[in-house]
């Protein structure tokens, strides 16, 4: 196909008009408009390939040759055969024109689109910063139920961890119990779950609290308590 019959979509369509946003139904009618426009386009170019293609005349001699060696094989008579070399050549011009106007009218719908939509833009601009407007208050009001169940959970994570070290003996009050920090790179359900196991929460096996220094700084760790050695029976 000749390099000048193509086209392909422009900024009206792709890099105009952000998505998502509300359209005039005129401008969603021109858009229509144009899909159609281009899928006439591209039927036509598949229509008038073998016309429109660099080697239209190459590739028509080679389908003569080829009618004309099946033909004297059938015993036929290769004359009678019509003439690939003259379809096209005839077609060549008429396709030409069908596959240019067709073009013509998508251009013409890419700045029908284009006006369009720049005649909407201050409406435009007026929506969306309303919608911002909501968008920012319901993003608020999620950030603040996060942060709310964020701290109730980690509440219960500390209070049920205090409960069951004081239930076996181990802290006396909470200033003896240990806090839970969460972690930024892990999951904070599952990195919770982890530290309470790590206290052996729900279990009644037997814990101490270990005085450790991490960088100079003394920690407090609560470690299970080693099993008492067995004694010897006679």
């Amino acid at each position: 196909m000749s390099a000048n019959l193509t086209i392909s979509y422009t900024e009206a369509d792709i890099d105009l008009i952000p998505r998502g946003v509300p359209l005039p139904p005129a401008l969603t009618k021109a858009m229509e408009a144009r899909d159609k426009a281009y899928d006439a386009y591209g039927d036509a170019l598949i229509e008038y390939d073998d016309v429109l293609r660099e080697d239209y005349v190459k590739a028509a001699q080679e389908r003569d040759a080829a009618n004309a060696r099946a033909a004297v094989r059938s015993g036929a008579n290769p004359a009678d055969i019509p003439s690939e070399v003259e379809r096209v050549t005839s077609q060549r011009g008429t396709a030409m024109g069908i596959v240019n106007g067709l073009a013509d009218r998508v251009r013409q719908c890419d700045r029908e689109i284009y006006r369009l939509w720049v005649d909407a833009l201050p409406e435009t601009e007026a929506t969306l910063s309303e919608a911002l407007e909501d968008a920012e208050s319901a993003y608020r009001k999620a950030e603040d139920a996060y942060r709310a169940a964020r701290s109730r959970f980690t509440g219960l994570v500390n209070t049920l961890g205090y409960v069951s070290l004081m239930r076996r003996g181990v802290v006396r009050n909470q200033v003896d119990a240990p806090r839970y920090m969460t972690s930024r790179e892990a999951d904070l359900t599952q990195h919770a779950r982890q530290w309470l196991a790590n206290l052996c929460v729900d279990t009644d096996a037997a814990v101490e609290a270990v005085r450790t220094f991490s960088n100079g700084i003394p920690q407090t760790r609560f470690v299970i308590k080693p099993a008492a050695p067995e004694s010897d029976s006679e």
